[in-house]
């Protein structure tokens, strides 16, 4: 049916985006894979070079819309030490998104890292 069509379509643009990011140095990519669970096609990343805030400022002023923040976890990125650097860089994929847009995502990472 359609809606596992656009489930499977932003799962594998996750995951490709996931993978990429994790090969990026200076990148670290927070949370599961893709490779064993159904999971929302979301992926966050802190990047060693620039906090959250700064990272997605940079990206934004490439066109690239992507969030910043704890994401209603504040716990969570407290007890990761994460607030002090203003908490994570948080991408999602929907059905809009195309490989190119990964492609461009991961190409404005690898410079700021």
């Amino acid at each position: 049916d359609v809606m596992s069509g656009i489930c499977a379509y932003e799962h594998q643009l996750a995951h490709y985006y996931h993978e990429g990011a994790r090969r990026i140095p200076g990148v670290r990519v927070w949370g599961p894979g893709f490779d064993t669970r159904a999971r929302a096609p979301t992926v966050s990343i802190t990047l060693d070079k620039h906090s959250a805030a700064a990272a997605a400022t940079a990206l934004g002023a490439q066109g690239i819309c992507l969030w910043d923040g704890n994401f209603y976890a504040a716990r969570a990125v407290e007890v990761l030490g994460l607030k002090e650097r203003g908490g994570l860089l948080r991408t999602g994929v929907s059905m809009y998104t195309t490989q190119a847009d990964i492609e461009r995502l991961l190409t404005g990472i690898e410079k700021l890292a």
